[in-house]
């Protein structure tokens, strides 16, 4: 009978109990120490509002505030359903190779960082200071490149400074993994400008090509597509850096591995950015 009552339940009941719920832990809150309910409104301050429990509207029912979950459920219910992204847009081609583009350069890139920096710390006995020091010259050639590929998008479009970006990043990496089991800290420098330059270089093009795929009322979308499918590249190339580095062929050759295997991501990354990049800036969409 219980599960049937359930199942009976209306939109209205169901914002009821939500609101109910959401009275009933405030009130424990306010009878408890002030301590945890300055905590919970501090938490639940983006969510609700600073002031949702304070002035929010009365319910004409109870002539009470009406907590912030209950008003937000309300107002969604009545925008009306969430737009979807079609899905021809999700398969188009600069959408979808962009986003590919950005997994692929994060993979290398970040899988390059974190190894590089195991390799500064714990192969080489360099200090935390040391090791930023040394990681230095692939972090500054980010904000130059970023700078100099935005000036020379409106000359030669996005296309050629993605695919120039992700063949620096792999000649950076391939001359890393060749440099040999223990090189002069001074042969790794080129290699980490390039794989810096490189990675930054593309990343403008890459990120204005998604975007502009993307009609006004699915930017949001896009911008999340990008960024999500980025973060899995970061996430992926750190755990295959970690893995190679601990495995049985030893740290050194690990080592090499991952940044071959970086270079090989670029690699694949600059003729995906010839198929689908277009050739000039694509102009944004509206609607």
């Amino acid at each position: 009978m219980a599960a049937l009552r359930q199942q009976s339940q209306g939109p209205d009941d169901l914002v009821h109990q939500l609101g109910r719920l959401e009275e009933l832990d405030v009130r424990q809150q306010r009878e408890g120490p002030p301590g945890p309910l300055r905590h919970l409104n501090h938490n639940e301050a983006g969510r609700r509002g600073w002031t949702a429990w304070l002035d929010g509207p009365a319910d004409p029912r109870r002539g009470r505030p009406v907590p912030a979950g209950s008003r937000r459920v309300r107002a969604a219910r009545a925008s009306g359903p969430c737009p979807r992204a079609a899905l021809p847009l999700l398969r188009s081609r600069p959408m979808g190779g962009g986003a590919a583009i950005g997994l692929l350069f994060n993979f290398a890139f970040y899988g390059m960082i974190f190894t590089a920096s195991v390799y500064f710390q714990h192969h080489r006995g360099l200090s935390a200071l040391r090791t930023g020091i040394a990681l230095f010259p692939a972090v500054v050639m980010t904000t130059f490149a970023s700078v100099l590929s935005g000036r020379l998008a409106g000359r030669t479009g996005h296309r050629p400074l993605v695919v120039t970006g992700m063949l620096l990043g792999a000649a950076g990496l391939a001359g890393w993994a060749t440099t040999g089991p223990n090189p002069e800290y001074l042969l790794l420098v080129a290699p980490m400008m390039a794989a810096g330059f490189g990675t930054s270089f593309a990343l403008t093009g890459a990120t204005a090509t998604v975007m502009s795929a993307a009609p006004d009322k699915y930017s949001g979308t896009a911008s999340a597509l990008f960024n999500t499918t980025r973060q899995i590249g970061s996430a992926a190339g750190v755990a295959l850096g970690g893995s190679l580095l601990a495995g049985p062929a030893g740290f050194t050759t690990g080592l090499r591995t991952s940044m071959a295997i970086g270079a090989a991501a670029y690699l694949t990354a600059a003729p995906l950015a010839l198929f689908c990049i277009p050739r000039k800036a694509p102009r944004h969409l509206t609607g």
